[in-house]
């Protein structure tokens, strides 16, 4: 009796290993955007995971230039340092505008002043004009409010409100909180710069040369005082941050950016 050779087959079954989490990093003036997209795009692809932590621009952009980030979440205009250093280290990188943050003059409630221009609002926060009177109001001086500035976002305010002005007012007065209006009620004749989310109760926006600060408004450029919203990406990225990407730019393309 001849033995057949048993032939043994082995169905092997192997599950991919998933790739690692898109690492987001940077300012947490994006985060919120970032968070629900990162939550958004979890739902959609199982498997998938991405990680948002906040700290500053440069914080984003230094992780990115070491390989610890896919993404790069900076508030305002790339610091030269670190653009140099991006440029200089071989990472190619491409920017993606996310949106803007508006930024609205504030006065009190009571105050007569309902518009300003963009170079004389420059030239109050700049020291430059230091009476209501010069604005067309009643005689008077006016107190310049300024939140503390702090590292990349502070300087992306600074550039914003400032232009090539380069110094604020040296009797402008540092606002120990961000409680706008209790600074407005407490400094009669004061001047605040707010973003939308601090509008509130107490506190009168003015208009740009007739612009408000609506959506549209700044996105379209209209209303001049915004700082952009950009994240920094490889020009070549990971395959594990390339779908999400992707997914971002497609996102952002149809909600239009936000304020």
């Amino acid at each position: 009796m001849t033995r057949l050779p048993c032939l043994l087959l082995f169905t092997l079954s192997a599950t991919a290993a998933p790739l690692p989490a898109v690492q987001v990093r940077g300012s947490p003036a994006l985060s919120p955007l970032m968070q629900r997209a990162a939550e958004d795009y979890m739902a959609r692809e199982p498997g998938s995971s991405v990680v948002v932590a906040t700290g500053s621009s440069a914080f984003g952009l230094k992780s990115l230039l070491d390989g610890n980030a896919d993404i790069a979440m900076v508030h305002g205009a790339l610091p030269a340092a670190l653009r140099t250093s991006l440029d200089g280290g071989g990472r190619a990188t491409r920017r993606i505008v996310a949106g803007y943050q508006a930024l609205l003059p504030v006065v009190s409630p009571d105050n007569p002043l309902s518009d300003i221009d963009l170079p004389r609002l420059r030239a109050v926060f700049a020291g430059a004009i230091a009476d209501w009177r010069e604005l067309g109001g009643a005689p008077g001086a006016i107190t310049v409010l300024l939140a503390p500035p702090v590292g990349a976002t502070g300087q992306a305010w600074r550039d914003a409100v400032l232009g090539s002005r380069g110094r604020f007012s040296p009797h402008g007065l540092l606002a120990g909180e961000r409680d706008w209006a209790a600074q407005l009620a407490g400094h009669p004749g004061a001047i605040a710069i707010v973003t939308a989310d601090e509008l509130g109760p107490g506190l009168k926006p003015l208009t740009l040369s007739g612009q408000r600060a609506d959506i549209e408004s700044v996105r379209a450029g209209r209303y001049p005082l915004r700082i952009p919203l950009l994240l920094v990406v490889p020009e070549t990225p990971a395959p594990q941050s390339a779908g999400f990407i992707r997914y971002l730019e497609q996102r952002l393309r149809q909600d239009g950016g936000r304020r």
